[in-house]
């Protein structure tokens, strides 16, 4: 029996073995059961991340499609304030509605838990989930 949870809190203290930039890359659709009720409504449909190579540093690309057909795409990459990593959004290329934000610098307040990036909507407990793909 021993082994076994050995075995069970090694498994789980691993999935944190990962950096960030591994764990973010995939495809990710939100969770309309979950959250606040205008998550659906104003976060991302779908979110991609990829293209992260650890090796030379280069910065990832991502892409949000949103349900009304609008979206940006761009360079993504992270930031470290105190001991937190900030994603940070580089977008490129906009539909007309995202226009305002081509060019810029968005911060974001993603946070990657397991096969799932969260966002705070209404308070400490209440969050936007998006679900990774399998």
């Amino acid at each position: 029996m021993k082994t076994v949870i050995y075995i069970l809190i090694f498994s789980i203290s691993c999935i944190g073995c990962k950096p960030l930039e591994e764990r973010i890359l995939g495809t990710y659709d939100i969770d309309p059961d979950r959250g606040c009720s205008n998550c659906v409504e104003n976060g991302p449909e779908l979110m991609v991340f990829e293209d992260w190579n650890i090796d030379n540093g280069s910065p990832g690309h991502y892409s949000f499609n949103y349900k009304n057909g609008e979206g940006h795409s761009g360079t993504y990459d992270f930031f470290q304030v105190d001991s937190i990593l900030k994603l940070m959004l580089y977008p490129d290329s906009t539909s007309f509605e995202y226009y305002g934000i081509l060019g810029t610098t968005q911060q974001t307040d993603y946070k990657v838990v397991g096969n799932k990036i969260k966002e705070n909507c209404d308070g400490f407990l209440k969050n936007c989930v998006w679900v990774r793909r399998e």
